[in-house]
C-alpha cells in the first residue's frame, strides 16, 4: 500500500530514460466501491500529459518509479469538471464517513494494488496525514485508527451545480435515513448542504429539506435553481413548506408560489393566513378526510386513493357532506383498515373528539397533545368546519429549543 502524498513525489519514466514529475491521478469514481486509477498524470515542457495506467509498464515502489513506454507520444490531459482527481478534488474536500456518521476533511487516500490495478482504498484526516501533506510524504506513519474506508466515503465539492455538470459522485448517501442526512447537513457548510440535497432522489431530498433547520434551509433553498427549489417544495409537508416560504423575499415567494401546482398552492396559502405561534400556523392541512355517510369499505377505498400523497395519515377524520364539512369525529387508519367493510363509519369513528381553534396559541395546544398522548388534533374553524390537524409532530417541535434535534423530528406520518 502507499499514499498518495507518496505518490505525487514519484517521477514518469519511459524506456529512454526520460524523466516528468507526477501531476496527479485520475479515478473512476463511480465504477465499484474502491474506485480504480485510470490515468497517471505528469507535467512536462509546461503541459499536464497522461497516460492510462493500463499501459503502464510497471512500478518501482521503492525508488518511486512508474515505467511507461515513450513521453513524448502521451496526450495532453482534458481539463474539465467530470474526470476526478485525486489531488485536486479529493484532498481537502470535505467527506461524509456514511459508517461512522460523521464529517471530516481529507489529508491523505491510502492506495493499494492489486494484479496491477491500483485502487482508492481509504481517506486519512489524521495528525499524521497532516504531517505527511506538510513534508510532502516524506515523514508521518500512517495511523490505522484514522484512516476510512473509502467504501464508506461521499466526497463533496462545496458546488451545487457540479451535480448537474455530470461530476462523479458516488451516491451511497441515499441509503441513509433522511433525518440522519439532514443531521450530517448541519455540519457541513451550506453550500455542501446544497450539494448534498442536489444528489438525492427529488422525494428524498424533500425528506431531509424538511427534516433540517429553518435556519439551513433557507440557507440550501437560496443556492438551488428556481425549479429545484419549487420541486422541493412541492413534496413538502404543506406546514413545513408554509414555515420556509413565509421567510424567503417577497419576490421570491411570489415567484414560487406562483410555479406550484394549484392544489399545493392553495394548502400552502390557506396557512399563511394565521399567526405564525397559532395553532393554525404549524397545523397541517394535508389529512386524510371521508364523509360520515361511507361504510367503512368505501372508506377504505377514498383513503387508498388520498395515501401517497398525504402527509399525515395516522387519522383519518370524519365529516358531514359538502358543502357543511363540518367534523363528525375520527377513526385512527389501523382500526379503518381492519374493521369489516360493511359496516357504517359512523359506528366506528369516535364522535368525542375535542378540537381546536386555529387562532390559539401553538404553545398550549402542543401540551394538550403531548400531555395527552394524542396522534393529532383536529382544528376547526368558528362553525365547526374542518380545516386541517395539529400533528404529535408540530407539538414536539413547539416544545423544544429551535436549536434540539427533536424540532425536525417526524412521527405518525
Amino acid at each position: 500500500m502507499v499514499m498518495l502524498t507518496q505518490m505525487l513525489r514519484y517521477e514518469v519514466e519511459d524506456r529512454l530514460g526520460r524523466r516528468a514529475p507526477v501531476a496527479d491521478l485520475c479515478i473512476a469514481l463511480l465504477e465499484d466501491d474502491y474506485p480504480p486509477v485510470t490515468h497517471v498524470l505528469f507535467n512536462q515542457d509546461g503541459k499536464v500529459r497522461q497516460e492510462d495506467w493500463e499501459d503502464v509498464a510497471g512500478v518501482d515502489w521503492r525508488r518511486g518509479r512508474i515505467t511507461i513506454e515513450d513521453i513524448g507520444s502521451c496526450e495532453e490531459h482534458d481539463d474539465d469538471d467530470k474526470h476526478v482527481l485525486l489531488a485536486r478534488d479529493i484532498m481537502d474536500a470535505l467527506v461524509l464517513d456514511l459508517l461512522g456518521r460523521r464529517t471530516t476533511r481529507v489529508c491523505d487516500l491510502r492506495l493499494k494494488e492489486e494484479d496491477g490495478v491500483l485502487r482508492v482504498v481509504g481517506a486519512d484526516a489524521g495528525l499524521a496525514a497532516m504531517i505527511r501533506r506538510v513534508t510532502r510524504g516524506r515523514f508521518g506513519n500512517v495511523d490505522k485508527e484514522s484512516l476510512f474506508d473509502w467504501k464508506y466515503v461521499e466526497f463533496l465539492r462545496g458546488d451545487p451545480s457540479a451535480v448537474d455538470n455530470g461530476a462523479g459522485y458516488r451516491l451511497r448517501i441515499n441509503r441513509l435515513p433522511a433525518g440522519e442526512i439532514a443531521r450530517l447537513a448541519d455540519y457541513v457548510p451550506y453550500l455542501h448542504a446544497a450539494e448534498l440535497l442536489s444528489l438525492l432522489p427529488d422525494d428524498k431530498a424533500a425528506d431531509v429539506l424538511q427534516a433540517m433547520s429553518l435556519d439551513r434551509q433557507l440557507q440550501v433553498v437560496e443556492e438551488l435553481s428556481e425549479d429545484e427549489a419549487v420541486g422541493l417544495l412541492e413534496r413538502m409537508s404543506p406546514d413545513l413548506a408554509t414555515d420556509l416560504i413565509g421567510r424567503l423575499h417577497v419576490d421570491t415567494m411570489h415567484a414560487y408560489l406562483g410555479k406550484l401546482s394549484a392544489g399545493r398552492r392553495d394548502k400552502i396559502i390557506e396557512l399563511l393566513r394565521y399567526p405564525e405561534n397559532s395553532v393554525g400556523g404549524v397545523m397541517t392541512n394535508d389529512i386524510a378526510v371521508v364523509s360520515a355517510e361511507l361504510t367503512a369499505g368505501e372508506a377504505q377505498e377514498r383513503v387508498n386513493e388520498q395515501v401517497k400523497r398525504l402527509d399525515f395519515i395516522s387519522l383519518v377524520f370524519v365529516v358531514d357532506e359538502e358543502p357543511d364539512g363540518k367534523l363528525r369525529g375520527s377513526v385512527s387508519l389501523r382500526d379503518l383498515l381492519a374493521t369489516d367493510a360493511d359496516k357504517n363509519l359512523v359506528d366506528l369513528m369516535d364522535p368525542y373528539v375535542a378540537t381546536l381553534d386555529p387562532f390559539e396559541s401553538a404553545g398550549d395546544a402542543a401540551y394538550r397533545i403531548v400531555s395527552g398522548q394524542l396522534q393529532a388534533m383536529p382544528v376547526v374553524n368558528a362553525s365547526g368546519r374542518l380545516i386541517g390537524a395539529m400533528t404529535i409532530s408540530s407539538a414536539i417541535s413547539q416544545l423544544v429549543p429551535a436549536s434540539s434535534g427533536l424540532q425536525g423530528v417526524r412521527v405518525f406520518s
